[in-house]
């Protein structure tokens, strides 16, 4: 697969075409003998006032591109030749919307690492050196409730989320609600943010249902489990994430996407 892609991108460096392809802890050791130190199923929350279901797959294949044509391409000729090993259980098309906003109207993803931090946060290093190079994959489908949300005032829209919505200005730490979006996904440990490279995108069909597609790479798999906790349980501080009074999560699944090189290996 990296061979294909990489003479499919080369073909149009401008579309910005990439895949990646990832495979759950249950179907990992028919692939490989050993494993990643830190692979495991999607986490089952004890105690979550919201639904975070977990959903029974082995692998994601993830294609990104500016060019809708290159992902029908790859995945029309790669679908078929996996068509005697898997099943495919759901298809999601997600797009661009606006300057990188989610349906509810905010810019999502404001905390991503740039440049040179984005492989620091997202790939594997010498904590784990056979499997350095690859990541962490947890994705979410969200449907959300958008009429409902469209009825609620700007400012009560802005206090769920934590940051303002036409200037997208993050509230000072003391200001945000205990219950925003924002307070209960950053998390600080030792003066640091916790961070995860999220490729999130909108997603859904007019009149039908509408929502993001979570989608975080990250080297340590806790720190999406520690954000997702302090979004559905009340453990921390005896409250929620109220976002989630207007959307809910539908599906959750845990993957590893290997580096090119274990590809490559694998196909060997």
């Amino acid at each position: 697969m990296p061979e294909r892609a990489a003479q499919l991108a080369a073909t149009d460096p401008a579309a910005h075409f990439g895949a990646v392809i990832a495979f759950g802890a249950n179907i990992w050791n028919e692939l490989w003998e050993d494993r990643p130190h830190s692979l495991r199923a999607f986490p089952r929350i004890s105690g979550a006032v919201h639904q975070a279901p977990t959903t029974e797959v082995d692998v994601l294949l993830h294609l990104r591109s500016e060019r809708y044509d290159f992902l029908h391409e790859f995945a029309d000729k790669l679908v078929p030749e996996l068509g005697e090993w898997l099943d495919m259980l759901e298809v999601v098309h997600g797009f661009r919307y606006h300057d990188g906003r989610d349906l509810t109207g905010f810019v999502d993803g404001t905390g991503n690492p740039d440049g040179q931090e984005r492989p620091e946060i997202a790939l594997v290093g010498a904590e784990d050196p056979a499997w350095a190079g690859g990541s962490y994959v947890h994705v979410q489908r969200y449907v959300h409730r958008m009429d409902e949300w469209n009825r609620l005032p700007v400012k009560q829209q802005e206090a769920v989320i934590g940051r303002t919505k036409s200037d997208n200005i993050e509230m000072d730490k003391d200001d945000r609600p205990l219950t925003s979006h924002m307070h209960r996904v950053n998390i600080e440990e030792h003066g640091q943010e916790l961070k995860l490279l999220r490729h999130s995108m909108p997603y859904g069909i007019p009149g039908g249902e509408r929502g993001m597609y979570f989608c975080a790479y990250s080297r340590d798999p806790a720190i999406f489990e520690r954000m997702l906790s302090r979004m559905v349980t009340p453990i921390h501080d005896g409250r929620v994430d109220h976002l989630l009074n207007f959307t809910r999560a539908v599906s959750g699944a845990a993957f590893f996407a290997p580096s090119q090189e274990k590809l490559a290996a694998l196909a060997k």
